[in-house]
């Protein structure tokens, strides 16, 4: 309830008692307890506490549930100073109170010099810090409200001034409707000078409130199934709402100037989906042309922002590599080479041609990481293309590219591929290195041209043993070493690991792993132990794919095998905590076989029963072993299914353990995919759960639910959802959950 409904009679409406800190509500309810009802109002306040009499509207905030309220006091507690609040007096609380229902009254009848007065009376006051997510809402749908419907000239200049403050406040609390509407007028009159410089002034409040660092973040990278293997939903939460970038970027759009929009939009620290661009249509459509170069300048700036940080590249890459997704590899990719091209070019090919409007450089790596995620999802077209766009971009290949090509053909298992791209190679005048013999030999290999691949090791030897660099000739022993292994010439591969102990490259664990894994699928767990003997003499730490092979080798023959490995790791130094457990697990899980899970939840029931000292699972196990065993279909439904339900029931049951966000989304992601009737009811109960246990529903999550339950035509649960979210005051006008919301609302008849 309000600080003095007590002393006043006023109905609770006002939300203010879950926008002020704990500490102080007791202090304030406690003071309204001992002291006379009637207290005097400062002099100042005499005048509007006079008004107060009047019963105000009920507000929406009243029907929020208790879980609602404590969701909002999550999201908004933090836009106050405790310090401040603390420090009110009795006075400044009665104040405050006598406002707000008057400035509720000003928003519903549309009295726009009413609510500058009130405004500024409370600016005066130093009031204005107190206002939450709710009023500050209410005054900025007002702003925007006057400006969308009425002339900006029929206010004087003071007056205009306030309505930018209060847009500027509101915004920098979560409330964006006024300050975007009043960009977008600025952009509508073709003044984008004026936008810009509300853009700045938002920053700057920002930076005052904490929320915004100068320097340029590298930007979290979203799931590539969630986002970046679709265009229209690429987006990733930023410290600046879309719906303050987007007429910041069409201001930049309308000056022409794609550098500055760059930097605009990478000190913004997320990413715009261009589908967001549709949803203020509205306020572009009086310039079409303005619409469609602000829908091209988004998609340049998604694609920008990744290609000028070389870390979100590489991760980027990595993602689309995993899943396959082909069609986000080739948007990219097509990108960037029609932004190195004329006639709007933004993307330098090589440091020389950096300046004017090209203000992103490829790095060192494109080519060639490209050409290996093109082979990882088999779009030998797309390899073949950037071939051609190189030759006609003036970029040589270099040995760097030559061998991912050998690399990519080779493990297409093309032999004839690799042959002729090693011949041309040659032609081309480039030099192979120690990587590409390792790529060709890898190839021979793998085609059952063992003798081959021995003849062109020897070749090496003989021609450029002496000039390689020595990690990459180590690369190239090690797979040599692999390939007579596994094709049954053990010999021949322990003659080559002597021979690297006496004269070098000296062996690397990654060399004695491949002899325990052969040893270990032989069953030969004699020949095992004398290679775990040599890593102590030889200088070599074990690593976790050391611990997780013997373990499954172990486990076969050994009761006792997880305490043998355990063992061993404490003679190797290496603590077998839950973290060193929980890699374990992990390794055997992404094997991906029947047997590895099965040696994984053996390991995971002694660390459940306490067998392993104080290596307990953790919350970080278990979410490993469900993205595991839900990412995939390697597994059987039912196992799935059975394994999500234990672990579970034990994270819910121990504080410790509770799920988090990342937990849940897993479970709900697999539950909606599982297209029996209790894999909705499990979604559902996982769902409720996850609101009811004030778990922080982001983006990713409200899109796996509407996702799955659209999949499922689960219309009338999708539309609860919806529901669910507004109730939250979650913003999804400007993400790609608008499209689904959207296509929810119509086929619910409940358009918005």
């Amino acid at each position: 309830m309000l600080l003095r409904t007590a002393s006043h009679g006023i109905t609770p409406t006002l939300a203010l008692d879950f926008l002020v800190p704990r500490t102080v509500l007791c202090r304030s309810i406690s003071r309204a307890a001992t002291k006379d009802p009637h207290v005097s109002l400062s002099k100042g306040a005499k005048g509007l506490s006079s008004r107060t009499a009047q019963q105000p509207t009920p507000s929406s905030s009243s029907t929020h549930t208790p879980g609602a309220v404590l969701a909002q006091l999550e999201r908004d507690v933090g836009a106050y100073d405790e310090r401040k609040l603390a420090a009110m007096t009795t006075s400044q609380v009665e104040v405050f109170n006598s406002v707000i229902p008057q400035l509720r009254d000003a928003f519903h009848q549309r009295n726009l010099p009413k609510l500058v007065d009130l405004w500024s009376f409370l600016k005066s006051r130093n009031l204005v810090a107190l206002l939450g997510h709710p009023q500050l809402d209410v005054c900025s749908r007002c702003v925007a409200t006057f400006y969308q419907h009425a002339a900006p000239e029929s206010l004087t200049e003071d007056r205009q001034g306030v309505l930018h403050h209060i847009a500027l406040v509101c915004a920098a609390g979560g409330a964006t409707k006024g300050l975007s509407v009043l960009m977008f007028d600025a952009v509508k009159r073709g003044q984008p000078e004026d936008a810009l410089a509300l853009y700045d002034q938002y920053l700057e409040h920002l930076r005052q409130k904490g929320a915004l660092r100068d320097d340029v973040q590298d930007l979290a990278e979203p799931d590539v199934d969630e986002g970046l293997a679709n265009e229209d939903s690429a987006s990733s939460p930023g410290t600046v709402r879309d719906e303050i970038l987007l007429p910041a970027v069409a201001a930049h759009a309308l000056r022409n100037s794609f550098p500055d929009a760059l930097q605009t939009y990478l000190q913004a620290g997320g990413r715009m989906a261009p589908s967001s661009v549709k949803w203020f249509r509205q306020y572009l459509g009086h310039d079409h042309a303005l619409y469609l170069k602000t829908s091209l300048y988004i998609r340049r700036l998604n694609h920008a922002s990744i290609l000028s940080r070389p870390p979100t590249l590489m991760k980027h890459l990595g993602n689309i590599t995993r899943d396959s997704a082909d069609v986000a590899l080739e948007r990219i990719y097509s990108s960037a080479i029609e932004g190195a091209r004329e006639p709007d070019p933004w993307v330098a090919v090589k440091p020389e041609q950096l300046g004017g409007t090209r203000v992103v450089l490829l790095p060192d790596f494109f080519w060639p990481s490209f050409v290996k995620c093109m082979f990882a999802c088999r779009r030998t077209d797309l390899a073949e293309q950037l071939w051609n766009d190189m030759v006609e971009l003036g970029v040589k290949p270099d040995v760097v590219m030559w061998n991912a090509l050998l690399d990519g053909y080779g493990n297409m298992r093309s032999l004839d591929a690799v042959r002729q791209t090693w011949e041309v190679m040659q032609t081309a005048g480039v030099t192979p290195n120690a990587l590409s013999y390792r790529a060709f030999i890898g190839a021979l290999f793998t085609a059952g041209k063992k003798d081959e691949a021995i003849e062109r090791f020897h070749r090496f030897e003989r021609e450029h043993l002496k000039s390689g660099v020595p990690s990459e000739v180590l690369a190239l022993y090690n797979t040599v070493m692999h390939g007579l292994l596994f094709s049954a010439r053990e010999e021949e591969a322990l003659a080559i690991k002597k021979k690297m102990e006496t004269d070098g490259p000296k062996p690397d664990i990654v060399t004695y792993n491949t002899f325990l894994r052969y040893y270990g699928r032989k069953g030969d767990l004699k020949a095992m132990a004398q290679v775990l003997q040599q890593l102590g003499p030889a200088g070599v730490a074990a690593d976790v794919y050391t611990f997780s092979t013997l373990l499954s080798s172990m486990i076969k023959v050994r009761k006792d095998a997880i305490q043998i490995v355990l063992n061993f790791m404490q003679k190797q130094h290496v603590e077998p905590d839950t973290t060193a457990l929980t890699a374990i697990i992990d390794h055997q899980l992404r094997e991906r076989t029947s047997y590895s899970f099965k040696v994984a939840m053996a390991l995971l029931s002694q660390m459940e029963r306490g067998d392993l000292g104080n290596a307990r699972p953790s919350s970080i196990t278990y979410t490993s072993v469900l993205t595991a065993i839900n990412h995939g279909d390697w597994l059987a439904r039912s196992t799935v299914e059975e394994y999500n339900r234990r672990i579970w029931d034990t994270m819910r049951s121990k504080p410790e353990l509770r799920p988090n966000r990342t937990t849940y989304n897993v479970l709900l992601d697999s539950s909606l995919k599982n297209r029996s009737p209790e894999g909705l009811e499990n979604a559902m109960r996982y769902y409720r759960d996850m609101l009811q246990q004030r778990v922080y529903t982001g983006s990713d999550t409200w899109y796996i639910m509407l996702k799955g339950l659209i999949a499922r035509k689960q219309w009338e649960m999708a539309g609860e959802v919806v529901e669910d979210m507004r109730r939250l005051h979650y913003n999804y006008n400007a993400t790609p959950l608008r499209t689904l919301v959207e296509r929810i609302s119509r086929v619910n008849g409940n358009r918005e």
